[in-house]
């Protein structure tokens, strides 16, 4: 009896009503759930979709209103020092007028007036002072620029800014400068009154994220990226206290207004209120699946004998591999033939898996390997294509510590280029011969070396015999057009963590290096000197006359510095040309080793060499030419032990102010060099009008 009772339930749920019953509420549900889901997604969608449009557009007019406010401001500021009253720099009338001005203008909190000396001369507040660092020069530039202050905030007062008008005196010029502390409290009512018809929040946050204004004092705080608000909007679902908010991040800097501040407008509403409808349609959808559920189970009943469970297990599998799910295993239910259908299933989801796995992999070496080409391939510079080249190589393959080693042409050595997790003694101080270490042995042989365990090892421990740390390596010679130009290393600290397939890439990126670098060096030759590996007479004409068109669109000044090496005839006469020329190489790196990155440093021809400075005024120029002067006097050259003193003087002239043309530019910089030859040497010099009698 209990026999028969177990076959008669293995025969009921092996029965069709059964298999019908999966079947229906497979054909019934499934597609209801499919598109109540996806009806549900797409009114969400169209709900951010409209919310975003309405928050762009509330977006744009509050940063008409800011930058109309912020524009008003500083065009009355610029008046206001155009007036005679203010230009006079009486300091009893003008504190009068200032105060009149802070009466009608309730926005101008603080004003006051600074003559050229820097003193305060009239001001709104007696207890005024000037920041310890602050410059007239480049509060005359900031003037000019129109630039504004970053925004200041306090527990007890609203938000503030500083504006600068230069004053002008039409006998004297530029003679004082026109300060006003701004009042930003009219921004958070320009919020308020763009949303009192809307459910959502507002806020202003300036360019390091302080809150400017908000129109609800309730509003919470996002960990909105502002630096990424510059580039595009940011719509998005962020938690603020808590609560979902629908949240949308826009940039006054995407505005084609003038002198627009780096701020951000953030506007955000709750998503329970955003999404109020569709969550009502969800609960309606939900009632009905549960309803359709219940009416399938009964037809299901009525007209069954339905299929077996092994098939609905099998549907179950095969639908999962559809959709790209390869990872849940399909297991037989039966030993018939539905049972042996679903090992085979099992086996093509498992090749299937393996298969996608290889493709992924080659999709993602080929993307990568695209991407670094076109990258590595577009620049020229050697400097930054080396930094580009190790950076791009060690966030692929996700290095802890990486190098990159160039072949000393002359010397035959190995030295560092550029280096990630190095100590910078290590990256100056490293010099391999051909053959030594790792790098070197790789050079020698040309050959690749993967190593997935340093301290296990044997052919990786023949090689480098001490100072082995745990981790694993990946080493590659740059190799271009037969020619051995040095090392790519990577390595990170837990053994095994590179895979076959990382080397493989990392083989193919070297190779793809190695070309560039070639590139770069051809040009790189092309545009320096031979000597002193700084670029030559021809490059420095050219880049001059690129950044005298960059200050001309800007705005902005420019530098040139003429570097003469002292007695470097008298030299050569009493150490001869070979010390001479070693002379040239210390001065051309001492050069390098004291400008900055966006300075240009040529040799002009004999001892004299030249130095581009983007953005200096004349006394700014002088910063660089004394540090140079300086190290090379401190530097210690020594000739068989004894110490040799190597000095330098230096001319430097700014355009425009001192020039209108490249020409008369390299004129007055050459008069300021023979100013300083003549005025005893091992000093640097600012171009005067009083020299002109040196030109001649």
């Amino acid at each position: 009896m209990a026999g028969l009772n177990k076959k008669t339930v293995i025969k009921y749920f092996a029965g069709i009503r059964v298999k019908l019953t999966v079947i229906i509420l497979c054909v019934t549900l499934i597609p209801l759930g499919l598109l109540g889901y996806w009806s549900y997604n797409t009114q969400k969608e169209i709900i951010t979709r409209e919310v975003t449009a309405n928050h762009i557009e509330l977006s744009n007019t509050i940063a008409r209103g800011i930058y109309e406010n912020l524009e008003f401001t500083r065009r009355l500021l610029n008046s206001i020092g155009e007036l005679k009253v203010v230009q006079s720099l009486n300091p009893e009338i003008t504190e009068d007028y200032f105060n009149a001005l802070t009466r009608h203008f309730s926005f101008f909190k603080l004003m006051y007036l600074i003559d050229s000396a820097r003193k305060i001369v009239a001001s709104t507040d007696p207890s005024v002072a000037l920041p310890e660092d602050w410059l007239f020069s480049k509060a005359v530039k900031r003037s000019y620029q129109g630039s504004l202050s970053e925004v200041r905030t306090s527990l007890d007062g609203p938000p503030t800014m500083t504006l600068e008008s230069v004053i002008r005196s039409p006998n004297m010029g530029i003679n004082g400068v026109l300060i006003s502390e701004v009042n930003l409290s009219s921004i958070k009512e320009l919020l308020k009154n763009a949303l009192k018809n809307s459910k959502s929040q507002g806020l202003v946050f300036d360019e390091v994220g302080a809150v400017i204004a908000r129109s609800d004092e309730n509003a919470g705080i996002s960990d909105v990226a502002f630096s990424e608000v510059v580039d595009s909007d940011i719509t998005n679902l962020k938690t603020i206290n808590g609560e979902s908010y629908l949240l949308t991040a826009v940039s006054l800097k995407k505005f084609d207004f003038y002198q627009a501040p780096n701020w951000t407008i953030v506007l955000q509403v709750p998503e329970r209120i955003a999404f109020a409808a569709a969550y009502k349609f969800r609960e309606r959808m939900v009632s009905m699946f549960g309803l359709t559920a219940l009416i399938s189970i009964i037809i299901a009943i009525l007209l069954a004998r339905g299929f077996t469970v092994p098939i609905g297990k099998l549907v179950e599998g095969a639908s999962n591999i559809s959709h790209g799910n390869f990872d849940k295993e399909m297991k037989p239910v039966s030993a018939d033939e539905i049972g042996e259908l679903t090992q085979i299933f099992d086996e093509m989801r498992i090749n299937i898996k393996n298969t996608k796995a290889d493709l992924d992999d080659k999709i993602k070496q080929l993307s990568t390997l695209y991407e670094v080409g076109k990258a590595v391939t577009s620049e020229l510079n050697f400097v930054k294509l080396q930094n580009m080249i190790l950076d791009i190589v060690a966030k692929v393959l996700k290095a802890e510590k990486g190098s990159l080693m160039l072949i000393d042409d002359a010397e035959k050595t190995l030295t560092i280029g550029v280096a990630i997790g190095l100590s910078d003694e290590i990256t100056r101080d490293t010099r391999l011969e051909v053959g030594d270490s790792v790098a070197g042995w790789v050079v020698k042989n040309r050959k690749f070396l993967f190593v997935k365990n340093v301290e296990e090892d044997e052919e990786f421990l023949n090689i480098k015999k001490q100072n082995v740390k745990a981790g694993t390596l990946m080493c590659a010679p740059l190799i271009s057009k037969d020619k051995i130009m040095g090392a790519l290393n990577v390595s990170k600290s837990i053994p095994g963590s590179f895979s076959d397939n990382d080397f493989e890439l990392f083989v193919n990126l070297a190779n793809q290096v190695a070309i560039a670098i070639d590139n770069a060096r051809l040009y790189r030759y092309a545009v320096t000197d031979e000597m002193t590996k700084l670029y030559n007479h021809r490059y420095f004409q050219q880049r001059l006359d690129e950044e005298l068109l960059r200050a001309d669109r800007y705005e902005d000044h420019i530098s040139l510095l003429i570097l003469d090496v002292d007695h470097f005839k008298h030299f050569n006469d009493t150490y001869g040309h070979p010390e001479g020329d070693r002379v040239l190489k210390t001065v051309a790196r001492l050069i390098e080793k004291s400008i900055r990155e966006i300075d240009i440093a040529a040799r002009y021809g004999g001892e004299e060499f030249v130095v581009i400075c983007p953005e200096k005024s004349g006394t700014g120029a002088l910063v660089p030419a004394e540090r140079i002067r300086k190290a090379i006097e401190g530097f210690d050259f020594r000739i068989n032990g004894v110490h040799v003193p190597i000095t330098v003087s230096v001319g430097a002239a700014c355009y425009p102010d001192n020039a209108t043309t490249k020409a008369e530019l390299i004129k007055k910089s050459d008069t300021a060099l023979y100013y300083s030859k003549e005025n005893g040497r091992n000093r640097s010099t600012l171009y005067n009008p009083i020299m002109v009698e040196h030109e001649e």
